[in-house]
């Protein structure tokens, strides 16, 4: 074997391995855009996990690249005006757009339409766009299409995000339960149970409850405060996917959505501390 074809074979064998580097300025980003106030050396190289001299390396090099800015007098971090530059294609784009690679992976993997709605505030769920498979064969929604909000598997994510947040109190959520028009019937005290598993594995399914026939997978995406703003789903014909695969499917949305919210919505707000009653 020549040189060359050893080359070949070695770039070939190290494709898909991280770079410690740029996952430590990665890290060391995101610790600098969670933080509401500028911060030093020391406090980013705990809140990203990096020792305190590579962080200061990596910051240096970031402060050279206009990622960063540095205040001389405090010797703090904040981000800088060069992220904005490389972001700016991205900042026109609608949220259809910036959730399309991820929906068209889904769509592609899974064989299944994929799909992004909108919550609104009058209780309803807005489709926004949708990506179907390469196959012939797949389920179609229309466009701008609506349905109620706490309906199908979209529904179940949705009422999961709102009672996780303590917004949503269950004869609110029976209230609207009650005007949801069902192909085959779901008891209410099932419909808790499946919200339940959704809030713990971070996604929801319908199976042919809602649309007779069609299963649907579904994850939300939140804002900062918890309120569920957009739905990434997956719907399929019932009994395309095993059991291992459907639970596969409902992992990927859940992957899609928690990459997208923190991009799209920030981070979540920590709760505020409670402060202790004085002792009487």
């Amino acid at each position: 074997m020549g040189q060359r074809e050893a080359e070949g074979d070695r770039a070939v064998m190290e494709v898909g391995r991280e770079v410690g580097a740029v996952t430590q300025a990665a890290a060391i980003l995101r610790a600098v855009a969670a933080a509401r106030d500028a911060l030093g050396v020391t406090a980013i190289a705990r809140a990203a996990g990096v020792s305190p001299s590579t962080t200061l390396n990596i910051l240096r090099t970031l402060v050279h690249e206009g990622f960063v800015t540095l205040a001389p007098d405090t010797k703090t971090y904040r981000l800088g005006l060069g992220l904005l530059e490389v972001a700016r294609p991205l900042l026109n784009r609608s949220d259809v757009e910036l959730l399309q690679p991820g929906l068209q992976q889904v769509a592609t993997d899974f064989e299944a339409t994929t799909s992004v709605w909108q919550v609104a505030p009058d209780d309803k769920a807005l489709l926004l766009g949708r990506i179907v498979p390469a196959s012939g064969i797949h389920i179609e929604f229309r466009l701008a299409t609506r349905i109620p909000a706490y309906a199908g598997a979209i529904g179940r994510a949705v009422a999961a995000a709102g009672r996780a947040a303590g917004g949503l109190p269950d004869a609110t959520l029976r209230t609207r339960f009650g005007a949801i028009r069902w192909h085959v019937p779901v008891p209410f005290e099932t419909f808790l149970d499946e919200v339940a598993a959704c809030t713990q594995r971070g996604y929801a399914a319908d199976l042919g409850h809602l649309i007779r026939g069609v299963t649907s997978v579904a994850s939300a995406l939140c804002d900062r405060t918890g309120r569920p703003r957009l739905v990434v789903a997956a719907h399929l014909f019932q009994g395309q996917l095993t059991e291992a695969r459907q639970e596969a499917l409902g992992l990927a949305l859940r992957g899609l959505a928690g990459t997208a919210q923190p991009a799209m919505f920030g981070a979540a707000e920590a709760p505020a501390p409670r402060r202790r009653g004085l002792a009487r």
